[in-house]
């Protein structure tokens, strides 16, 4: 079972990007600017890793937090 133990409210998007990184290195996620995010969003909405949870459509998300939040709450489940 995956958890997602970094959470979007308190961080910035280089933060964020960079626990994704350090947490499924494996994964090989990008680094990327924040104006970018919805590249790396999707990496992660197309990783096999992540195909038994229902991870959210970034284009459906006008900012980075709120998609990271559905995504920690699609893994971790309603007590993320």
């Amino acid at each position: 079972m995956q958890v997602i133990e970094f959470l979007p409210n308190y961080s910035t998007w280089d933060e964020w990007n960079g626990q994704l990184v350090h947490y499924f290195g494996e994964q090989s996620f990008s680094v990327l600017p924040e104006d970018r995010w919805r590249e790396v969003a999707q990496s992660v909405a197309v990783n096999p890793v992540f195909d038994k949870y229902s991870v959210p459509d970034p284009g459906a998300f006008e900012n980075w937090q709120d998609w990271a939040l559905m995504l920690t709450l699609a893994v971790n489940g309603d007590g993320a």
